[in-house]
């Protein structure tokens, strides 16, 4: 099915590492997901609204105000951020995740390694009632995964920057609240 993008939206986008491995479990890993992105929202223009980096997939809500689609911005995104990641397994020597890259590369025989599943799930965000829902079900989903057993204990989301201002890891564009 073709997407229907509309610059005056905000999407909401998951997409998922192959195999659903825990990568983002360890901080090497989360920050170059976390650089990357703050490197594409700029070339790419779109602003980020919110985010959650689980151990095996991520959220994004994102309003897109430049040339790029979100299929564009997706496409670059996980092609720079899988070399990164393979990269930083080969630094550390993470067998386990090298050979699965491999495996999962030969499997799709789309490339010699490959860490992301193909393509992403978007939703189109209408109102700001939804967004707030969206916002909430990312900021969220750590508790519901059990990973903690409060949403400010998790260091990788968006939560922090909104509750606490506290842009650290990443600045998010809060300039669509009210």
């Amino acid at each position: 099915m073709k997407r229907v993008y509309d610059e005056s939206f905000v999407y909401y986008i998951t997409f998922n590492v192959y195999g659903r491995l825990n990568l983002f479990v360890r901080p090497s890993f989360v920050i170059p997901l976390l650089d990357s992105l703050n490197f594409y929202r700029y070339k790419q223009q779109f602003k980020l609204l919110g985010y959650v980096i689980m151990p095996d997939h991520l959220h994004l809500l994102i309003l897109v105000y430049g040339q790029a689609t979100i299929s564009d911005i997706m496409r670059d995104y996980k092609t720079f951020t899988s070399k990164r990641i393979i990269n930083q397994a080969e630094v550390e020597n993470i067998q386990e995740w090298l050979i699965a890259f491999q495996t999962a590369g030969n499997e799709t025989e789309r490339s010699e390694n490959k860490v992301w599943q193909d393509g992403f799930w978007d939703k189109t965000i209408f109102t700001e009632k939804l967004l707030r829902q969206k916002l909430n079900y990312i900021h969220r989903n750590p508790v519901r995964a059990g990973l903690v057993d409060d949403v400010v204990a998790y260091p990788y989301s968006s939560y922090r920057n909104y509750e606490f201002d506290d842009n650290t890891l990443i600045e998010i564009d809060k300039d669509w609240l009210f």
